[in-house]
Formats: C-alpha cells, structure tokens, sequence
C-alpha cells in the first residue's frame, strides 16, 4: 500500500560513469564500493538518513529533514574533494548531488514523486563534485546552517512544469577569504623600469625559494586576490615560497602610457622583473598567454629557468590559427573589446567572466566582470589582444630546455584543449594532464582544483 509524506531528497551521481565504465569497469567499480562504504554512508547514517535504492552510477537516499540532508551533501563533498581520495582509480571520481524537499509517494521501501524528480533534475545540473539545491531546502533548514550557500538563479529543469530556485554550496573557506583580503591591503609594491622606459608595478609574496609568475589575460596585483580563477594559486604558492608576479604593461598597476607593444617586449618584460625581484634562476607559474611568454623566455635564457608550470596555455593565438572561425572570432572580440570595454553595463566584461571561471559562483563571476573594467583601458586592450592573438612560439618550443607541467582542462572554452597538447608536444621535456572540468583558470571550488594544486606541488618540490 502506498503512503504520502513530506521528505528531503538527495540524489547522487557520478560524473562520466559511462565513458569510465568503457576504460576500466571493475576498477571504477572498486573505488565506487570504496566511495559507498567510506564516504556515503557513514555521513548519511549520521545525519539519520535511509538510503532508498543504489544505482549503478549513483544512489537516492531520504532525510528527515532538510537540514539534515544539507548536512550530508557537504560532508560527503568535502571528503570528496580531499587531495587524498579514500579509493584507487586511474583517474579521479566526481559525485553530483541534488537535493529538494518535495512530498513523495512511498511503496514497497521505493519512492516516488516531485521531491524524487526535482531532486534528480537538480542533480544533473549540478557542477562536477558540487551541490545544486532548490531554495525550498534553504528556506526548511533554516538560518544556523552548517554550510555557506551562493545563489544560483531561477532554472527550468526538464520535464517539471514551475522553474526554480536554486542555490549551491560554497565550499570555500571563510579564514581564507579574510587571510586574502588582508593579504590584499598589505602588499608591498614595488616599481621597475623597461629598457623602453616603461614602468612595471611587482610584488612579492612569501618566503622560501622564489618562483616567478608570468603576466597573463589582463590583472592587478592587489584584485588578484579578489580574482577566483587567481587567488589560489597565488595562496597555495606562496604558502611554502617567496612568488614574485606582475601586472604587463598597460594594465592594472603599471605604466598605461604603452607607446609600444609586441610579444618581444612581453618577454623582456618579464626578465626585468626577475632583475628587479633579485631572481637569478626560478621556476616560472604561467596562466594562458603566459605560457607562451615563459617558453620564449626559457628558450632565451635557458640558464634562468629551472622549471615551468603551464596551466590553460597555448602556442598559436586565434588569429594565427587554421581555423576560420577562430579567426572570425579574434577580430570580432577585438572589436567588442575595443568599443564596448568600460560600459557601465558590463555584458562584455560578463561573458568574458563566464568564459575563463564558468564553475564559480554568479556573484564571484560579476565581482570579476567589474574590476577587469579598472584593470585596463580600452585603447590598451585592443592593443594587447592584438599581440596576444597573433602570437606564435611554435617554433621555438624544441629550445626550451626546463622540464614543463603543462595542464589543461577538457572543456575550455578560452582556450581549446588542442592548444595545450601542440604546447606539450613542442616541449622536449614535459608532461601533459587534463583536468575534468570547464574552468579556463581554477578557482577553489572546482574538485579538479586540490588535485591540480598537489601535481603543482609535486613538481615544484622536483624540479624548483
């Protein structure tokens, strides 16, 4: 006989089980026994929650409440996202859960209902390793929450009739983010000049061995740590060591007055900055364009590089390369940027943010949207773009001599993965690994983010 009531309904999955299954299925199915048994249920049995039914590639379980529910879907992500997964699997496993609380007809120990689909729906929207609630769990659990949430908008979830509201678990960290503010306000920055008379604002942060950022996309020094696609890796590296990075010419804190402009003169500019800085031979952390200018640099002056770190990089800009459409596109952002850049309506500025940190959060990705708009003037970026599309170390890459980590994530909208394995193929000595996710840069809610900070580590740790 069926029975209706009111419950809370988290539903699980796993991130790109089928594609998994078809490379090594006894070995997924090993470190799904290892999730279930060491991570799953433990956290659901103390929050007095039933686990309804397992599926192959996931699992629905019931709370009594949603608080409790809530309290569940954090700990079971936070153990996820750990560095150290409690299982064994050639490549890293991602759960998505969505929760709603919503009635639900019970037969027969199964359940059915708007709480079962909602929540399934939620769940397929939700990001890899992440959480997607509706705001009917926000609203029942109440003000003293375990966790912090950031809104994600109204959606329209397939096959149910009402849109909704939903909200996901933020899972950064609430010390970390007043430690960076205050990073923020204390830097001290310093001033070098360019052979061309240029004046370059840098800073250091840490102590330890230096390791020596090159400039990349547009920046500032002290909105970095405001950035979500930068302030983790600027924390997680100068944690352990003294980082040395530096706002290009033209943008943020140094000299806008750019009379000239070439990929050459990028490259100088970053060996003033090691002079400046004292640093006479350091491993080089390289975002996007940044990893062509640290591989023309290391080609240059092979004594000064010990090692490179590439993340997002590519060695053909869009306008150099075979393919029309990514030539089409250069010239038209080019044209946007140069004529819409500092609109008191940000939409450029908008999709730009959604481009490079799609995985952050609305509020994360707007607060980034406004400050590239003080970081750069519209004359300046056109100029810089310019260079930056038209760039081509293709030829150059059999002379880098440093041992390179070049990673890369698969869904890249900035940057096609393509470009990272052409820049990884070109280098002699390098090491190649792609990341599940669509974040151009990761900020600290991507899950792919402890795992690509550890191979950051690891290789510094050898080659730094």
């Amino acid at each position: 006989m069926s029975k209706r009531r009111l419950a809370t309904i988290l539903s699980i999955d796993v991130t790109g089980y089928s594609k998994m299954m078809q490379l090594d299925a006894s070995g997924l199915l090993a470190a799904l026994n290892s999730i279930f048994h060491s991570i799953v249920k433990p956290h659901v049995a103390k929050a007095e929650g039933r686990i309804v039914k397992l599926l192959g590639d996931g699992a629905l379980v019931e709370f009594p409440s949603a608080y409790q529910g809530l309290t569940a879907a954090a700990a079971i992500q936070k153990q996820m996202r750990a560095a150290d997964a409690p299982y064994t699997y050639s490549m890293p496993v991602f759960l998505r859960i969505g929760i709603h609380v919503g009635d639900i007809i019970v037969e027969d120990n199964d359940i059915f209902g708007d709480g079962v689909n909602i929540a399934a729906r939620l769940q397929a929207e939700a990001e890899p390793g992440g959480v997607l609630l509706s705001s009917t769990v926000a609203d029942l659990a109440g003000g003293d929450l375990p966790v912090k949430l950031r809104r994600e908008g109204t959606r329209s979830l397939k096959n149910i009739s009402k849109p909704v509201e939903t909200l996901s678990i933020d899972f950064s960290d609430e010390h970390a983010e007043r430690h960076r503010a205050e990073r923020a306000r204390s830097l001290s920055i310093n001033f070098c000049t360019t052979p061309d008379q240029l004046t370059l604002a840098w800073t250091s942060v840490g102590e330890g061995k230096p390791v020596v950022k090159a400039p990349n996309w547009i920046g500032h020094l002290e909105a970095d740590w405001r950035n979500p696609g930068t302030v983790s890796l600027l924390e997680s590296l100068s944690r352990y060591r003294r980082l040395v990075y530096f706002d290009a010419r033209g943008n943020g804190l140094s000299d806008w007055r750019m009379e000239n402009i070439s990929f050459d003169l990028l490259v100088d500019d970053l060996e003033c900055v090691f002079d400046a800085a004292g640093v006479d031979r350091a491993p080089i952390m390289a975002l996007s364009q940044g990893g062509a200018i640290a591989a023309a640099f290391a080609a240059r002056s092979p004594e000064r590089v010990s090692a490179i770190i590439m993340l997002g990089s590519y060695a053909v800009g869009r306008a150099r390369r075979n393919s029309e459409d990514d030539r089409a596109r250069a010239e038209a952002m080019q044209a946007m940027m140069s004529a819409s850049w500092d609109e008191d309506h940000p939409s450029l500025r908008d999709l730009i943010a959604d481009i490079i940190i799609p995985g952050a959060s609305k509020e994360e990705r707007q607060l980034y949207a406004e400050e590239m708009r003080g970081m750069i003037s519209p004359e300046n970026l056109g100029r810089y773009r310019n260079v930056v599309d038209n760039l081509d170390v293709t030829e150059l890459l059999p002379r880098v001599q440093a041992p390179c980590l070049i990673l890369h994530s698969k869904g890249d909208r900035m940057q096609p993965i393509e470009q990272g394995r052409k820049m990884a193929a070109g280098i002699p000595n390098s090491r190649f690994i792609t990341y599940d996710s669509n974040n151009h840069l990761l900020p600290q809610n991507d899950p792919c983010w402890p795992l690509a900070e550890r191979a950051i580590s690891t290789f510094l740790d050898a080659h730094g």
